[in-house]
């Protein structure tokens, strides 16, 4: 479709509602100008200063919310709204996967990350066999974990291995990044592995030059710092402007810094292999504590290794409350992979591991007698992070239901869930005395789409549980079909995030109703 023909269809689209000044008021050029037509027609009618007097209103007709507020106890739908349209749930499908893992693996699992050997050191501290570094899936595996693992490996007498040096993935499925449709330097869209350390991400930091060069080259040298300093992080110096905003990008097999970008900066990117850099980075460890390995290979665990050093994960329980509190996307992938794999067999990928411990969690429910309408459910990944991912506010007001009936280490599940009127949480709303300690959920956003799914503590003592979802389809389908350097200018980025904040404004407003009703 060209430009001006998408310009056309699209400025039906109607008004958007957004905080600040207009981002068309200043005079716009080329693609921006464009971007800004199509995403927000009638600029010149939105709101110049005060808050809207009705902010769900405010969204405009294009927009949808679905939303059911459930007795926990009775099943008794105390209000509902579109519940059984599909919508997108973004992070609030992290709320399935850890009621699924902690059903079947349990509060009390814990992840092992281990060390393998063919052989013992001689005298001399030589192992004359093959180490291996073998993961299990720990979401919360640190570098402090395997510093642990090469001192132990020292105090055990190890100085060097003439073997091989092994990292083996192999207990779960490895894949570059939790989402392919998700910009590639976008760290929280990282490679996935049973070796995944420090949340699978690394930082670039870039420098003036060293001062060798002169005239217009020494200006555009800059010299590039790899946190960890491993082989993996690929990085060079490009010679192509990337634009506002994309300092970074990836290339397809290594990172590159754009000619534009600043002379000094950093940015934190997604590891990419991550099975890889982490035995990169335990090489570089224990090379620091005496240990001289081998360069890394992958493979599975020979036959006969023995057990020579092991480091044990935080319970699930613990992990869970910790993935749901930060929304950590590779935290809940390497928990829904777990599940899918010790409930019925190793998946061979995100989406098959999903509809597995969807499969599980929707019987587990219907076998409660809570029959629930399963139709347009389609959960691509363990995290939420897709366009593409449904559900509706009842499935999902659904399983809140059946976990509140469950307790897990003798814990009920909305407290492992962020709570109204402490550490800040959903963004530093829901600042109202009503609210504070009634609201326990978690937040779930992307372009275009927002939702929030959990408890809602009513003033006579009972359970509610609720799911609110609210979404603007041809504005995502928009979005969807600029390019990415179009979608990371600076004027779709806002148009964005001023859609998300109306978005929230609407969510707070809708439950703050329900505060003062129930």
């Amino acid at each position: 479709m060209d430009r001006q023909r998408q310009v056309k269809q699209f400025q039906s689209l109607g008004a958007y509602a957004r905080t600040g000044a207009c981002a068309c008021a200043r005079p716009l050029g080329g693609m921006a100008a464009i971007i800004c037509m199509v995403l927000l027609p009638a600029c010149s009618n939105l709101w110049t200063g005060a808050p809207p007097a009705d902010p769900v209103a405010a969204l405009g007709e294009m927009a949808t919310v679905a939303y059911a507020v459930i007795d926990a106890d009775t099943g008794e739908v105390l209000t509902a709204k579109n519940a059984d349209r599909a919508m997108v749930p973004a992070s609030t499908a992290k709320i399935p996967t850890m009621v699924a893992a902690l059903e079947l693996l349990g509060p009390d699992y814990r992840f092992q990350t281990r060390i393998m050997a063919t052989g013992a050191p001689d005298d001399d501290g030589v192992l004359n066999g093959d180490l291996i570094l073998a993961g299990g899936g720990d979401p919360l595996l640190t570098p402090q974990d395997l510093m642990g693992l090469a001192r132990r490996l020292k105090d055990l007498g190890l100085n060097r291995v003439h073997g091989r040096f092994i990292y083996d993935e192999t207990i779960l499925p490895a894949v570059s990044s939790i989402n392919p449709q998700q910009p590639a330097e976008a760290r929280y869209n990282p490679g996935v592995s049973a070796l995944s350390v420090d949340f699978n991400r690394w930082r670039l930091v870039w420098r003036p030059g060293d001062g060798d060069g002169d005239g217009a080259a020494e200006a555009a040298a800059k010299k590039l710092i790899r946190l960890p300093p491993i082989a993996v992080h690929e990085v060079s110096l490009g010679t192509a402007r990337h634009g506002p905003g994309r300092n970074v990008l990836w290339s397809g097999n290594t990172w590159q810094l754009g000619s534009d970008a600043p002379q000094a900066g950093d940015r934190f990117l997604p590891v990419r292999d991550p099975g890889r850099a982490t035995a990169e980075l335990f090489r570089h460890l224990a090379r620091l504590t005496g240990i001289d390995l081998p360069p890394p290979a992958p493979g599975a665990t020979p036959e006969g290794a023995e057990l020579a050093a092991r480091v044990f994960s935080l319970p699930l329980a613990e992990i869970a409350r910790q993935g749901l509190e930060h929304s950590n996307n590779l935290v809940s992938e390497l928990v829904g992979l777990a599940g899918a794999r010790l409930y019925l067999v190793r998946p061979d990928n995100l989406l098959t591991s999903s509809a597995v411990l969807s499969a599980w969690l929707q019987r587990a429910i219907d076998a409660t007698d809570a029959k629930t309408d399963w139709a347009f459910w389609d959960l691509p990944n363990h995290s939420g992070l897709s366009r593409d991912a449904r559900v509706t506010a009842r499935q999902m007001a659904s399983i809140l239901r059946f976990a509140h009936a469950r307790r897990y280490g003798g814990w009920p599940f909305a407290s492992f869930l962020p709570a109204a009127g402490f550490r800040r949480a959903f963004r530093d709303r829901y600042l109202d005395e009503i609210a504070a300690g009634r609201i326990w959920a978690k937040t779930g956003t992307l372009h275009y789409a927002k939702g929030l799914a959990g408890y809602l503590n009513a003033r006579d003592g009972r359970s509610l549980v609720f799911a609110l979802y609210i979404r603007a389809p041809e504005a995502r389908r928009v979005y969807d079909e600029l390019s990415p350097a179009e979608r990371d200018a600076p004027v779709t980025r806002k148009l964005a995030l001023d859609w998300i904040e109306a978005a929230e404004r609407a969510e707070e407003a809708i439950v703050m109703e329900w505060l003062n009703r129930f």
